[in-house]
């Protein structure tokens, strides 16, 4: 089904993390971007004779010391592009490529018993909000303006685990924390919870909606999809034998990647016309001795899908 185009040579290798590979399209171009400690790779994949670019992680202009980045996307708000860094220390928000640092939220110092702060799971609202998750829980809720600028950041809180991943649908948030719970919340002058999905003892690693479908990928490697509305299971894959790193939904088809690091990316089909066969298994392949952390399609057709791993050094790229 996918064949093996070419691999695009990063600076520096790939972090341990999920979505350890996210992608945008700028001016008819696609760009990708990894994680390592505290910089993001940033490539064209289409132009690989092109200097990969590196956005280092700083709160400060004078010291990045300790931090290390736990997720990067990009999100698209009010009409631009930004790429937003979720680390130990606090939320770093950039114009598209990194080049100007336009909002940092710094977290407060952990009480001595908590050794340990992070922010993790970035999505945007249609109504313009970025949101991005804090481990104590809390959800940062950050009011974007028509000049990209942020004007007010709030605090939500629905849960009483570490944020692990969230997703948007229009004006819904979806969160996911390290207990296997998630929250469906609501847009409509301010933030409100719809409803909880229960915990199925594993944590969540990975979030997507799509059409009314809330798709999550947990560490167990087991995908499940919620109906977005009330949050009946719709269906429950055995995807993969170990912890779910990646997870997109082609917009206009329905396919659906997963990537673990059981060393395994797959593609699904969803049928939402189906009851009897909502999803369907359609291709696999293994990126052998490799540890994947990430995985996107290329477009929103699924014509191609773009992938790495562990501890490598190259983003590879396959195509239809």
């Amino acid at each position: 089904m996918y064949e093996r185009e070419k691999a695009v040579v990063l600076k520096s290798s790939a972090s341990l993390i999920p979505n350890n590979v996210f992608r945008v399209k700028v001016d008819g171009k696609v760009y990708a971007g990894v994680v390592h400690k505290e910089e993001v790779n940033v490539v064209c994949p289409g132009s690989p004779e092109t200097e990969p670019r590196l956005v280092m992680a700083r709160m400060s202009s004078s010291s990045n010391t300790g931090i290390t980045i736990m997720q990067a996307s990009w999100v698209e708000v009010r009409g631009q592009v930004l790429l937003v860094l979720a680390t130990t220390q606090g939320v770093l928000m950039y114009d598209w490529d990194g080049s100007v640092l336009l909002h940092s939220h710094l977290l407060p110092c952990p009480p001595p018993d908590i050794p340990f702060s992070f922010t993790k799971g970035i999505t945007a609202l249609s109504t313009g909000y970025i949101c991005v998750g804090v481990h104590t829980g809390e959800i940062l809720v950050m009011c974007v303006g028509e000049g990209v600028e942020v004007s007010a950041v709030e605090k939500v809180r629905w849960h009483a685990r570490p944020i692990t991943a969230l997703a948007a649908h229009g004006s819904l948030l979806v969160s996911g924390d390290d207990g296997g719970d998630i929250s469906v919340a609501q847009d409509n002058n301010g933030l409100t919870k719809l409803y909880s999905v229960d915990s199925y003892g594993c944590a969540v690693t990975c979030l997507a909606a799509w059409e009314g479908q809330v798709l999550a990928g947990y560490l167990s490697g087991h995908l499940r999809i919620f109906n977005l509305q009330n949050g009946k299971i719709v269906a429950e894959v055995c995807a993969h034998v170990q912890s779910i790193t990646g997870l997109d939904v082609a917009q206009d088809t329905g396919l659906v990647l997963t990537a673990s690091e059981d060393t395994f990316l797959r593609v699904w089909q969803l049928n939402l016309d189906s009851s009897c066969l909502p999803i369907e298994h359609k291709y696999s392949m293994s990126e052998e001795n490799t540890a994947l952390c990430g995985g996107v399609f290329t477009d929103h057709l699924g014509s191609g899908y773009l992938v790495t791993g562990y501890d490598r050094r190259e983003l590879i790229c396959y195509v239809l």
